[in-house]
């Protein structure tokens, strides 16, 4: 539940009635102290004025307070002129936010600062800051307590998944996502149960005292001896605590545990955090796979998109082993800089062509996309018999993942597939018998964002410009 309250603007001397309003909401949210994402607030205000609209009369300005039972989030909507907010959330970000002042100062205020396109609506930018304490809005009691970090880590317990923490870990999603998590599993306290019991899905919980509160989990993958991470989540009573990172240690401590080869996320690519959660624990970014968030996708029913946004894959390999491969030479250079990223050494490979099955192919429901795996030379009809039966089903986005160890014709066969408008979406380890596959991405759908992807890093930026220029490429 929220309460949201809205202000149109087309004036600058009106620019006095936001902050007015701001004084009014602040009594009510008594045991907090908004004075940072008030001076936020003003620093945004101050800024899309002066840059976004040349003339005083042009303003166009829309301010919303989503008061939430544990936080404030101020959204400031504008139709001025574009803005390139790219920099903002770079790699070098906490460099430069100490000693410079305007947009960068908002991170130093805030407990999350966003930026959305919008399109022809706009832009957004979105400010939020945690409350001391939760709230009934109902009635604008105290609906919890107050935790102090150092009790809660004193007092806190991280482990693998026992039975009876299946309700706890529901629940707790709810409290996250409400019902846009597409991963349907988590909402089903004996269907979370089983999946652990089969070790198709090993979680990692925290709790406090008799509470769960915390969540992560390793999704085992069907094709290789390597888990997925995910379905990350802190209550938000319990969020700024480092609560995450400490299940991240333990996820992977489990996964060396249990013998997997790697792990491997999929990092929203709606705004950077997760992307550097990665980054922290060592990952390597090595793909960027566009359309796998579904558009329905929210997060504390705060960070929303209306397109389909993509995810930034990242590995982190736990027996790295020398590489002897064929590799495309259109994308010869990209892929040898993820090598070099993994300190993986590549030499020309001289094995004989895989026994498997040469084209087959895989379909998510969920995320309405199809996979084509090629493990070999093929002629052009085969491939295009999936190709089309995929693209006639509507999927959004379809992929070709291409094995880089037994194909000595992989330049004719990335040549055929951009004849057909694939572009170069990156390089996934060991992602089927534990072998290196070229991804190669197809889009399928209007709803497919690929201007608006945020990277965090100065690699993952790179990667996404060299992306979007294959993309254009093939595609005119």
């Amino acid at each position: 539940m929220q309460d949201i309250i809205e202000i149109k603007i087309s004036n600058k001397a009106y620019t006095p009635f936001i902050l007015s309003a701001f004084k009014q909401i602040q009594p009510r949210l008594f045991q907090t102290n908004l004075e940072p994402i008030k001076e936020a607030l003003s620093i945004l205000l101050d800024n899309i004025i002066e840059h976004a609209f040349e003339q005083a009369y042009e303003i166009d300005l829309r301010v919303q307070f989503h008061i939430f039972s544990c936080e404030l989030r101020i959204d400031v909507e504008d139709t001025g002129l574009p803005f390139d907010f790219t920099p903002y959330l770079s790699q070098e970000l906490e460099q430069r936010f100490t000693y410079q002042k305007g947009l960068y100062r908002v991170y130093e205020l805030v407990d999350s600062f966003e930026y959305r396109d919008l399109g022809k609506q706009g832009k957004r930018l979105s400010i939020r800051q945690d409350f001391n304490l939760c709230y009934d809005l109902k009635t604008d009691t105290v609906e919890h307590e107050s935790y102090n970090k150092e009790e809660v880590l004193k007092d806190l317990h991280v482990r693998t998944f026992q039975i009876g923490d299946g309700d706890g870990i529901a629940k707790l999603i709810y409290k996250n996502y409400n019902f846009s998590y597409y991963k349907e599993t988590f909402y089903i306290p004996h269907e979370v149960r089983k999946a652990n019991l089969d070790k198709v899905v090993t979680s990692i919980v925290a709790y406090y005292k008799d509470e769960l509160i915390g969540h992560f989990a390793l999704l085992k993958s069907k094709y290789s001896n390597i888990a997925e991470i995910g379905v990350a989540c802190v209550d938000p009573r319990f969020k700024q605590m480092g609560i995450m990172n400490l299940m991240f240690d333990e996820l992977i401590l489990t996964a060396k545990k249990e013998g997997l080869k790697a792990i491997y996320g999929e990092a929203l690519t709606m705004h950077p955090f997760s992307q550097k959660a990665n980054l922290r624990h060592n990952m390597i970014e090595s793909a960027i796979s566009l359309g796998t968030v579904p558009s329905s996708m929210e997060i504390e029913e705060s960070i929303k998109t209306a397109q389909k946004s993509g995810a930034m894959i990242a590995y982190l390999l736990f027996e790295p082993q020398p590489r002897a491969l064929y590799l495309p030479l259109r994308y010869k250079e990209e892929l040898l800089k993820v090598y070099k990223r993994a300190s993986l050494e590549v030499s020309p490979s001289a094995s004989l062509p895989s026994k498997r099955e040469t084209l087959s192919s895989h379909t998510s429901d969920t995320l309405n996309s199809g996979t084509i795996i090629i493990e070999g030379s093929f002629d052009k009809a085969s491939f295009t018999r999936i190709f089309e039966h995929l693209r006639h089903q509507q999927r959004d986005m379809i992929f070709a993942d291409i094995n880089l160890h037994h194909i000595k014709e992989v330049d004719t066969i990335v040549s055929a597939l951009n004849d057909l408008s694939f572009f170069y979406g990156g390089l996934l380890f060991e992602y089927y018998y534990n072998e290196d596959y070229l991804r190669l991405q197809y889009i399928n759908s209007l709803s497919i964002d690929i201007e608006g992807i945020i990277c965090y890093s100065d690699d993952a930026n790179k990667m996404m410009d060299f992306i979007r220029q294959d993309y254009h490429r093939v595609s005119f």
